[in-house]
């Protein structure tokens, strides 16, 4: 919570600038308890850094008094420490004095704000934020706590899954009321750009009504074609993904290969035609696929004579680590490729694994029988297809 300032308006800090001879002056009074000694500052924000406009000395009262002075719609801080502050909206039509009192020991959680309508509503949300996560955090404690049943600990999770619920249902409703306020960009640390698009979109077309062209409507209308120019992309990966996955499903001949050897020779995956073959995507740097390398050299040698061989795709970088590999690992079989791109291979866009060992087992005919074969599984299978 003490970070809230700046998880959640950070991105937009950036874009503002302060406009020091503002035409309407405001001033800021109230009391800040248990702060004697401290300074209180208020500060604009010129390209992403604090600015200090005004500070006033708290002594054992704790009130005080600043000024500012504000025309269009801008954020402020009123800091006691660069953790300890709260956030407040201020411009022309807020009132000429704007009441702000708090503990100091608990900045955020105590603080209240009168005469700025938007402040107020930064206020709002704050407040559900803060008891929202005071109340994960109790729930939290609970739950790993030693003494706490299993039963208890099922019914906190659906406590927790209720509560995260709740709050986005808030949150939501929150940026719809009140999205011509600036107020509302405080919430944005708290959305997801995958999920939330439609309320990012929310934002901008509030903005666009009340600060059109500002440098918040511009940031805000930047971030969601951005957002959505990220979700395109992701769109048409996953599609491409989904596409591949296809291709290379059981009972569908496998997309063919043809990179060359450690000698540069180009051997072609349908060279291998008329044998049981276990496609091997691994490399020299993967230490789970040195692991299974002495699975995979046992089965070669028990069934080679039978009609069963390997054909190794490295995702290898280096020619000479990958050749080393091999010979240190025993690996016999005269079917080595790569194209030494590691995960920028053409067999990763084919056949779209993300993660090696890979292996797929296919038939005489080509056609995929069974994927990710390993130690026992692919001495069981290899059994079944060709006897003891």
């Amino acid at each position: 919570m003490k970070n809230f300032i700046t998880l959640t308006i950070a991105i937009l800090l950036s874009a503002t600038t302060f406009a020091g001879n503002g035409d309407k002056k405001i001033e800021i009074k109230g009391t800040i308890e248990n702060a004697e000694g401290k300074t209180l500052y208020i500060n604009a924000f010129v390209n992403n850094k604090p600015v200090v406009i005004d500070s006033a000395i708290l002594k054992k009262s704790g009130k005080f008094k600043l000024s500012v002075n504000a025309s269009t719609p801008q954020f402020f801080s009123v800091n006691l420490s660069q953790k300890d502050y709260v956030l407040l909206v201020l411009d022309q039509n807020t009132s000429d004095e704007v009441q702000l009192n708090a503990n100091s020991e608990k900045l955020l959680e105590t603080y209240t704000v009168d005469g700025s309508k938007d402040s107020k509503l930064i206020q709002t949300f704050v407040k559900d934020l803060n008891s929202h996560q005071m109340s994960k955090q109790k729930l939290s404690r609970e739950m790993y706590n030693k003494n706490t049943t299993n039963e208890r600990k099922a019914a906190i999770k659906t406590e927790l899954e209720t509560s995260d619920s709740g709050f986005k249902s808030r949150r939501d409703e929150f940026i719809r009321k009140n999205a011509e306020s600036i107020a509302v960009l405080t919430v944005m640390g708290y959305l997801d750009p995958k999920q939330d698009l439609e309320l990012y979109k929310t934002i901008e077309q509030g903005l666009a009504k009340s600060v059109p062209n500002s440098e918040y409507h511009i940031a805000i209308q930047t971030q969601v074609k951005q957002i959505e120019t990220q979700l395109k992309i992701q769109r048409q990966q996953e599609a491409e993904r989904e596409k591949m996955m296809k291709l290379s499903a059981i009972g569908e001949v496998a997309p063919e290969l043809n990179f060359k050897s450690p000698d540069g020779k180009v051997i072609t995956l349908e060279s291998l035609r008329g044998k049981y073959v276990l496609i091997d995507f691994w490399a020299s740097w993967c230490r789970p696929c040195r692991m299974e390398n002495p699975n995979v050299v046992k089965a070669y040698n028990k069934y080679k004579d039978l009609g069963f061989s390997v054909y190794s795709v490295s995702l290898d970088k280096d020619a000479g680590r990958w050749k080393a590999a091999i010979a240190q690992d025993g690996l016999i079989w005269p079917n080595h490729v790569s194209d030494l791109k590691q995960w920028q291979s053409e067999a990763v866009k084919i056949y779209g694994f993300r993660g090696i060992p890979h292996t797929i087992l296919i038939d005489k005919e080509g056609k995929i029988m069974q994927k990710n074969l390993r130690g026992p599984a692919l001495e069981e299978k290899l059994k079944e297809i060709f006897g003891e």
